[in-house]
């Protein structure tokens, strides 16, 4: 029997896997003794009472609301609790709300009876009161200052609002982190430095703001890569995957870097979704096959969709189409005046798929198509030259018709 001193932890104001021990809410039948003999206007007895009940409930299992309830009245308590403590009892606040979103989570799948969503907003509205305990502390000590965790909490609220789908949430939160940002501690000197997960959690959900909700590849770009670059051997391949599923389509649109699948194959299992779906359009951004792209397009639009590629994935076949152009300007001899007729052969053909019949003379609607997009291409600084509608012809810079950020 190990008898652990609850005291000991408010009094010398630091934590330990006893008192996390503690606020867990499944060991009920551990052989822990918790001693607490200190006073606190009441706050401590009511969390020591609300956690004890909560083990038990969780032990017994057979009433799932009355865990929810419970869990909530812990955070409450603890966020009382909080309000009047240093930095130390961050991490101890991020563990009893992370335990609260997972309750949260196993009864918003298991009961019917209620709105599916609404214990996750229930939740949602305890955890962004820790949150604000966080980010509105006022300590005069920074060493002390609970804004260390900030990045903790804000986790999982991304996490929540994710569940929930809820894209105006997600954005708010990152103003705050943004207008605040004079005042919290840097990623990398925060509580979440300790705690590499987290670091890649954060990475990625800022990543995914950006590049999904916001169109903002570099950003988006800057965030994953990070992430990426965080991820330890202790950290799943599904979160790899996870990383990479958005980061390929971000770095060919920001910095044109094609990753070698090839070596990637070698490092990776059969399993990730990423290399299976982003390999093939890989493979048509390097040989300007139009035809394999639009069918890889259509086959996973639904799996775009759902992972806020849908915009990245268009704007890719532009790139495509540039690949197209500068093949068809190499095979004609690299000349500085590049017939539209010539290009729209090689379009035609990539848009059928290369059958071997020669495709007939191109009208002026197509032509005229290919004019925008090309005019298009120009404006993005993709291709230096310009256009003579007249002529039908694309003049290109002898210097450098292609800048090297597309080759």
């Amino acid at each position: 029997m190990v008898t652990i001193n609850l005291d000991a932890y408010f009094i010398h104001k630091r934590y330990d896997d006893g008192l996390l021990q503690f606020l867990k809410n499944d060991n009920y039948e551990e052989a822990h003794t918790y001693r607490l003999t200190m006073k606190n206007d009441g706050k401590l007895d009511q969390l020591y009472n609300v956690t004890m009940d909560l083990k038990f409930a969780s032990w017994v299992n057979d009433d799932k609301q009355k865990i929810f309830d419970l869990a909530d009245e812990q955070l409450r308590l603890f966020n009382r609790i909080a309000e009047v403590e240093t930095d130390w009892i961050v991490y101890p606040l991020y563990y009893v709300a992370h335990q609260y979103l997972q309750i949260a989570r196993k009864i918003r799948v298991k009961d019917d009876k209620m709105d599916k969503n609404a214990y996750l907003e229930r939740c949602g509205r305890a955890i962004h009161r820790s949150f604000n305990l966080c980010l509105n502390d006022r300590n005069p000590e920074l060493h002390e200052d609970r804004k260390t965790g900030c990045y903790l909490l804000a986790n999982l609220e991304f996490k929540l609002y994710h569940l929930l789908g809820n894209r105006d949430m997600m954005k708010n939160l990152v103003k705050v982190l943004q207008s605040r940002g004079d005042e919290i501690p840097p990623l990398a000197q925060s509580l979440a430095a300790l705690h590499s997960k987290h670091l890649v959690m954060f990475n990625y959900y800022m990543g995914e703001y950006y590049g999904c909700y916001e169109s903002d590849f570099t950003k988006g770009h800057s965030f994953l890569s990070e992430a990426l670059l965080e991820c330890a051997t202790n950290i799943c391949d599904k979160q790899i995957d996870k990383i990479l599923i958005l980061l390929i389509p971000f770095a060919l649109l920001t910095t044109r870097q094609y990753p070698n699948v090839n070596v990637w194959q070698e490092k990776l299992t059969d399993n990730f979704v990423a290399l299976k779906v982003h390999e093939p359009i890989v493979s048509c951004l390097l040989n300007g096959d139009l035809k394999t792209y639009d069918t890889n397009f259509a086959k996973n639009e639904i799996f775009f969709l759902q992972n806020g590629l849908y915009v990245a994935m268009s704007l890719l076949r532009e790139l495509v189409f540039l690949r197209l152009v500068k093949n068809c300007w190499k095979f004609t001899g690299m000349p500085s005046v590049l017939q539209l007729q010539a290009v729209a052969t090689a379009y035609s053909k990539s848009a059928q798929g290369y059958k071997k019949r020669k495709p007939a003379k191109a009208d002026d609607l197509l032509l005229d198509e290919l004019e925008c997009q090309l005019a298009n291409l120009i404006a993005k600084n993709l291709v230096k030259g310009y256009l003579s509608h007249a002529n039908r012809c694309l003049v290109l810079s002898k210097k450098l018709p292609f800048p090297s950020q597309s080759t």
